[in-house]
């Protein structure tokens, strides 16, 4: 089983996640991701860094650990051509370092740049097409232009490739999603708290071909618990509430999560006061069929956590 760290981003500045960045590293995890948000999940003490900024200085504050965007969506707010342009040249400048999580995107990341919230069947679609792009421009050797029904580029010249081939990460909540991710991903992201996850997402993507690495992602924190649920109530609580996918306010978000229960975020996220209550959920998530799992660290002493991680579970897997 490895083990990552998804920094996420929203709670402070980005230097300091960069000195977070050394600690996961030094502490042995298997890899590290950053979020990419316009904006946070909820408005009071919000922050939103620039994933494609932060993660090459990440990479180049670290030594060798696989640094990853977790998730970018190369639909409306980004061309696809940008992103794979992007990717290549992140590749070239820290080869086989760089993770490349995909998906169909957030309406509050992603309203400012579309008039109407498309369906999921035309998110999916457009994502199908995005990277069947990305992987020609990686591969292409010649001019190539693309006519799809989502978008249509003349042709332009791939003069910057990966120095190998970059796997893509799907991300997928649902049965239609890990279907996607089976077909035209390398391996599949999902959240340990959607519900009958494993039935709804990971079955389905192994049963339609899908035969690359199952990550699953939580929300978590280490140390004092009711401390850490508090913090969670005023911010990531709002990802419960499934009719907050369509809000695009952090303020009507962070509004909302009166309606979530302390007992709710207890379920739902990672909560833990000791080594074992780590250990114990990745068990529960190996049974579920993943081969990789991922904690968005909200922890207030981060540099503990991963402390205690070094010295009492990643040694354990």
């Amino acid at each position: 089983m490895e083990f990552g760290i998804d920094l996420g981003g929203m709670y402070e500045s980005p230097a300091y996640y960069l000195d977070r960045a050394e600690s996961v590293e030094a502490a042995g995890f298997d890899t590290l991701w950053f979020g990419d948000h316009i904006q946070p999940w909820f408005h009071t003490g919000g922050r939103a860094p620039f994933a494609w900024s932060w993660m090459p200085a990440a990479m180049e504050r670290t030594d060798s650990i696989p640094v990853g965007v977790f998730v970018t969506p190369p639909l409306y707010r980004y061309h696809p051509l940008v992103i794979a342009n992007a990717v290549a040249t992140i590749d070239e400048l820290y080869p086989g370092r760089f993770l490349f999580g995909v998906g169909t995107g957030e309406r509050m990341n992603e309203h400012p740049f579309v008039d109407e919230w498309p369906s999921w069947d035309e998110r999916g679609a457009r994502l199908k097409e995005a990277i069947a792009i990305l992987r020609q421009y990686w591969t292409e050797d010649d001019f190539f232009g693309f006519d799809g029904d989502q978008f249509s580029f003349d042709p332009v010249y791939p003069y910057e490739q990966p120095e190998q081939e970059i796997p893509v990460y799907v991300a997928a909540s649902g049965p239609k999603s890990a279907r996607l991710a089976a077909e035209y991903g390398d391996h599949i992201i999902t959240i340990a708290g959607v519900p009958n996850v494993k039935e709804r997402v990971i079955d389905t993507y192994r049963e339609h071909g899908g035969d690359g690495q199952v990550v699953i992602q939580t929300v978590g924190g280490y140390g004092d618990a009711e401390r850490i649920i508090d913090r969670v109530m005023e911010s990531f609580a709002s990802t419960l509430i499934p009719g907050n996918f369509d809000e695009t306010d952090p303020r009507a978000l962070q509004a909302s999560t009166d309606q979530v229960s302390r007992d709710d975020v207890r379920d739902a996220f990672l909560i833990a006061e000791e080594p074992a209550h780590v250990l114990d959920w990745m068990d529960e998530q190996a049974d579920r069929g993943a081969d990789h799992v991922v904690v968005t660290d909200v922890s207030y002493e981060q540099d503990e956590f991963y402390r205690v991680a070094a010295d009492d579970i990643l040694p354990a897997l």
